[in-house]
């Protein structure tokens, strides 16, 4: 009788559908290893894991700042778009997460690029009921996909007093992804996944607002993008060598940026990029920049955004503008806090 039961018991448990089995990667305790093991992952993909470590990064709380999970997800985004076949098995373990962090699922599958993307959306809503109202500003085109990421042109004087004229009309605003710190992040975590050269090329457009000095909100940008640009390609020979393929066909008005960026990764010699970050932000202090009418801007930018905010009230004597100053978040305003350290 005893066997009978045991094999009943061994029946049932080989019957449970794999999404309600425990969501981890046993191999990972801390998210530094996680990260180190994505920004390797090219060497040797592994996608059938991505629903545990989704799952195990979710236990350490990498998802309760959404501007500080920028670089998770890309990640998740890129493996998704990379395996089309098994993306909904990927996002049916993965919806196994608690719901408060339903929204990075949402958001990778939106970002993934997938053909039927919106549909996967649909698919999956009913187990995240939380993320109805997010689900719906996805499919209806009120939230911005990782496509439709653009660089804004600066407005000029001219333009500010047309848009000002009264019985002007306006044009419809159109939905876009502008760039943030958060943003960044995205864009490196889908390249981590993939190697795909669209990332590089995004972030390769922005290299000019690192030499904006008149904008600080342009400066943190560049200044994060080219200082990233060129300690990741200082360590990954692969990338180094696509940014050097992708040098040729650059503006004219980047190709001495990124050249600056290739020699520094060559010659590990990353930190006068820091340096000059650091030198930017002085020039900004003697020049009385715009940004001190634009304080609100900070708070559009999330965690990264705020810690460069604390570096230049720092060095611009800007500190009674009430700043609040955050130190934390993912990669990108890891290099901001490296120039608070170090500048």
């Amino acid at each position: 009788m005893r066997s009978v039961v045991a094999f009943v018991l061994l029946i049932f448990c080989l019957s449970v559908p794999a999404a309600s089995a425990p969501l981890a990667d046993s191999e990972f305790r801390t998210q530094d290893e996680i990260l180190f093991w994505m920004k390797n992952y090219r060497q040797k993909p592994a996608p059938s894991r991505l629903p545990g470590i989704v799952g195990t990064l979710s236990r350490l709380g990498a998802f309760q700042d959404p501007d500080a999970a920028g670089i998770y997800v890309g990640f998740i985004a890129g493996v998704l778009h990379d395996n089309p076949k098994n993306a909904p098995k990927f996002i049916e373990r993965m919806t196994a997460i608690p719901p408060e962090d339903h929204w990075i699922v949402v958001r990778a599958i939106a970002y993934s690029g997938l053909p039927d993307w919106s549909g996967l959306l649909r698919r999956f809503a009913p187990k995240m009921p939380t993320r109805s109202v997010m689900i719906e500003a996805f499919n209806s085109g009120q939230l911005p996909t990782l496509s439709q990421f653009e660089i804004p042109e600066k407005e000029s004087r001219w333009d500010r007093i047309k848009s000002s004229m009264p019985f002007r009309k306006k044009e419809p605003e159109r939905t876009v992804l502008e760039p943030s710190p958060a943003v960044l992040d995205t864009m490196w975590g889908y390249y981590f996944a993939t190697g795909d050269r669209w990332p590089l090329d995004r972030l390769i457009a922005l290299l000019p607002w690192s030499e904006d000095r008149n904008d600080a909100a342009r400066l943190t940008i560049g200044s994060s993008t080219k200082y990233t640009l060129a300690r990741y390609a200082a360590r990954d020979m692969k990338l180094l060598g696509t940014v050097k393929e992708m040098r040729p066909g650059v503006d004219s008005k980047i190709a001495p940026i990124l050249d600056e960026v290739i020699f520094a990764a060559e010659t590990v010699e990353v930190g006068k990029i820091r340096e000059q970050a650091t030198a930017a932000i002085n020039e900004l202090r003697s020049k009385g920049p715009a940004y001190k009418r634009k304080v609100a801007w900070w708070g559009q930018l999330g965690e990264g955004a705020i810690s460069l905010g604390c570096v230049v009230a720092a060095v611009s004597g800007a500190a009674a503008l009430g700043i609040p100053c955050v130190v934390g978040g993912a990669l990108t305003s890891a290099t901001l806090r490296y120039f608070a350290r170090e500048g």
